[in-house]
């Protein structure tokens, strides 16, 4: 499969859209039918390496959304590893670049046009740059292949995620932005975005108190929505809520009623 890389504000319109798993555990085909009751246009896919039954479930997920009439906005993969990529050991570094590689090979295979991932896991000691960018080398080449874009998303290291934006200026690598992420570890938020916006591809969307990453339903923390509805400027992609309930054992329906009007509330304002 190849064709062009597609970015959110290319190729998309502004919808609002929540992640898949959204902190209530039911099954997963009465998770994305729940989603679209609830007014949900999009989602995303948490896309599971560490256990089998999940891993099995990861290649019917795309299929099972778009039945319950949900665009697939992108797959984020597993960030446990991702330091490899910057490895001074060979083997280590071919083993991170080759799951980057077979996870871009997924979304061709299930015709997913975005594959989000971590630049980097933690603090990222002992990066070594000149194997973190053949490595990201290697994996755009596969993404050019496949007509996928890579979507970096914004941790705690936007120094590496802008060493990589800067070498690659290719329409195939994009930013993910996550708002509570640049709040929590990031001295001046919003500069990444405003420094990046012209390669932002997808957001990741929450609230929380400035303390941790809570993912709480806008509005339902402190973080200033209207600044950030101004920093995304032209941005026409989608509003993607990464979002979970204060109380675990609310029922699913209220809570997505109430994460839909956040998001609805996110696009109307660009209206």
């Amino acid at each position: 499969m190849r064709g062009p890389a597609l970015t959110g504000s290319e190729s998309r319109r502004a919808r609002p859209g929540i992640f898949a798993w959204f902190g209530i555990p039911i099954p997963f085909p009465d998770r994305v039918r729940l989603i679209r009751d609830a007014g949900f246009e999009v989602t995303s896919l948490w896309w599971e390496e560490r256990h089998p039954e999940a891993r099995r479930l990861r290649h019917r997920a795309p299929d099972l959304a778009r039945e319950a009439g949900l665009e697939v906005d992108h797959i984020h993969v597993p960030y446990r590893g991702c330091n490899d990529l910057w490895s001074a050991h060979d083997g280590d570094r071919a083993e991170a670049v080759a799951r980057h590689v077979r996870w871009i090979g997924d979304c061709a295979r299930h015709a997913i046009p975005v594959m989000v991932m971590h630049a980097v896991s933690g603090r990222g000691n002992q990066v070594r740059h000149a194997h973190g960018l053949d490595s990201m080398s290697r994996i755009l080449e596969a993404a050019a292949h496949h007509g996928v874009t890579v979507a970096l998303e914004n941790t705690r290291r936007n120094d590496l995620l802008d060493l990589m934006l800067d070498h690659f200026p290719v329409p195939h690598l994009g930013l993910c932005y996550d708002n509570a992420h640049d709040a929590l570890h990031d001295a001046t938020p919003l500069a990444l975005l405003l420094r990046r916006r012209e390669r932002l591809t997808t957001t990741h969307i929450s609230d929380c108190d400035r303390k941790r990453d809570q993912h709480w339903i806008p509005g339902e923390g402190v973080l200033d929505f209207d600044v950030l509805q101004e920093a995304l400027g032209t941005y026409r992609g989608t509003r993607l809520l990464e979002v979970v309930p204060k109380d675990r054992a609310e029922a699913p329906e209220p809570f997505l009623r109430r994460a839909y009007a956040a998001a609805l509330g996110q696009v109307e304002a660009l209206l």
